[in-house]
């Protein structure tokens, strides 16, 4: 069995998820916003850099074990292992001004208008 495909829909600054531009058309692709499309769609995603949805996965794993996880990298990102390369280099150069970068992402980004 494949680790669940996990994805971030809104843009954040951290060095351990990545933007991309994809077109998938998985009927059952559940997103961390917890959204399952049915359709195709061409969204902005950000692949997440964490063991156990690669090489470390175990179908004796739950979804609250991914998305402690999932909230354990966002509470202790890794420059040392980037998807971000220059969001890695920001946060190894000054990580002060780079979680104020993060939090201004998270005001512009995660917010509803």
């Amino acid at each position: 069995m494949a680790p669940p495909k996990v994805r971030f829909l809104t843009k954040i600054y951290h060095p351990n998820i990545d933007k991309v531009s994809s077109l998938y058309s998985d009927p059952l692709y559940t997103l961390v916003s917890y959204t399952i499309f049915l359709n195709m769609y061409i969204i902005q995603l950000g692949r997440i850099c964490l063991d156990i949805l690669k090489d470390k996965w175990s179908p004796a794993l739950q979804i609250r074990t991914v998305l402690l996880s999932i909230q354990a990298l966002l509470s202790a990102p890794n420059p040392d292992d980037p998807l971000a390369d220059n969001v890695a280099k920001h946060w190894k150069a000054n990580e002060t001004e780079a979680v104020e970068t993060a939090k201004e992402w998270t005001r512009v980004y995660a917010n509803d208008a």
